[in-house]
C-alpha cells in the first residue's frame, strides 16, 4: 500500500498551446472605419458612441502631451512648496520681528 500523500512531488503541467498573431493596431484601424461609415450613413447606436468617445479620451490621455502637462504642473507645485517651506524656516530661524520688515518692504 502506498502512501500518496507524503511522497507527493509537484510536477509542471504541459498545455498544448500555439500563439496566434494578433494585430492589435490593424483591428483598431478596422474599428475606426466601421465607426466612421456608419456615422456616414447615420446607423451609429448609442451604446457604439459612448465607446467611440471612451476610445477617443484613451488615446489622448496616453499621448505624452498630456502626461508632459502633468509633470510640469506636478513640478510646479514641488518647486513653489519648497520656496513656501524655505521663507517658512527663514523667518522661523530669524526670528517674527523680521517678517514686519519684510512685509513693509514688500508694500
Amino acid at each position: 500500500m502506498k502512501i500518496r500523500f507524503l511522497n507527493n512531488t509537484l510536477e509542471n503541467r504541459r498545455f498544448d498551446y500555439t500563439p496566434r498573431y494578433y494585430d492589435e493596431r490593424k483591428e483598431a484601424l478596422k474599428r475606426k472605419q466601421d465607426r466612421y461609415e456608419k456615422i456616414e450613413s447615420g446607423d451609429l447606436s448609442h451604446e457604439e458612441r459612448r465607446e467611440m468617445f471612451r476610445d477617443k479620451l484613451k488615446n489622448e490621455m496616453t499621448r505624452g502631451e498630456y502626461r508632459q502637462g502633468q509633470y510640469r504642473s506636478a513640478n510646479i507645485r514641488v518647486i513653489l512648496l519648497i520656496l513656501v517651506l524655505c521663507a517658512l524656516g527663514y523667518f522661523i530661524f530669524n526670528g517674527v520681528d523680521e517678517i514686519d520688515t519684510v512685509v513693509n518692504n514688500l508694500w
